[in-house]
């Protein structure tokens, strides 16, 4: 869990590192079922489910957190209070459980890349999609409101040469416009691909209808490119929900960019 809260400082021997972990998670997930929390602090065997259940009590009776609870489960988010106790720089959400079935997916991805590749020596560090928001608004001009367009999570890796090496996630539930596939989104993430020759854009869709829309429109823009770019589209994925851990585990082992070592 480490690489997802690398840029705030816990200290793992102090009494409350379990309860300041988890707001930290919640300021970066913005909400998180109850299990998918157990299943976070699993990873990496900090912290056992009972204790997790003490620390949730403890958070809730003091007014840090609140949940939201849909028959046996319970989703829990900041409140002001929580927010302010951590120095929260990202944005209050006014409405934590908007578009909920998006980042309940968006979680459990994001656990199953943690088991899978957490443990990677040249793994730097996880950046979700409010940390992209964040650091994007932080470069921008202020008085310019605008939707910004980032992934739902990158995992950034280090190659020899230290340069960075980002693989982005999109978990794609609904079907967007082709005006917005066309125009919009994959020309962006092409161009990404482009600029960085190490870097790979991931879609995993539990919809085969949404992934033949996706494959359609990588190959369009495979025969709009040329074949010159063919290497570019090799490292544009599009997965089903069931052959994402499949084809992931062999990612991880094959690309020859992150796997490396000192000794080398």
């Amino acid at each position: 869990m480490d690489p997802l809260l690398y840029n705030y400082f816990i200290d793992n021997s102090s009494s409350n590192s379990t309860a300041l972990k988890i707001l930290c998670l919640l300021h970066e997930l913005r909400i998180i079922q109850r299990k998918q929390l157990v299943s976070m602090f699993a990873i990496d065997n900090t912290a056992a489910e009972r204790t997790i259940e003490d620390n949730l009590k403890l958070l809730k009776d003091k007014e840090l957190i609140t949940c939201l609870k849909k028959g046996n489960n319970a989703y829990y988010f900041l409140t002001q209070a929580g927010h302010s106790s951590i120095g929260g720089y990202y944005t209050l959400p006014k409405v934590p459980e908007y578009n909920l079935q998006h980042h309940l997916q968006i979680n459990d991805y994001l656990i199953k890349m943690l088991k899978l590749a957490g443990g990677h020596p040249n793994l730097k560090w996880v950046l979700t999609e409010r940390r992209q928001v964040f650091e994007t608004k932080d470069l921008a001009n202020n008085r310019n409101r605008k939707k910004y367009f980032v992934a739902d999570f990158i995992f950034r890796f280090r190659n020899k040469e230290k340069a960075e090496v980002n693989w982005s996630f999109e978990i794609e539930l609904t079907m967007k416009t082709r005006r917005r596939y066309r125009e919009g989104i994959f020309p962006k993430y092409v161009a990404e691909l482009k600029k960085y020759k190490y870097a790979r854009l991931i879609y995993v869709t539990p919809s085969p209808l949404i992934k033949e829309e996706l494959d359609r429109f990588k190959y369009f823009f495979i025969k709009k490119e040329g074949k010159e770019h063919q290497e570019l589209f090799d490292r544009l994925h599009i997965f089903t929900a069931d052959e994402f851990e499949e084809q992931i585990k062999k990612l991880l082992k094959e690309d020859k960019f992150i796997n490396w070592s000192e000794a080398e």
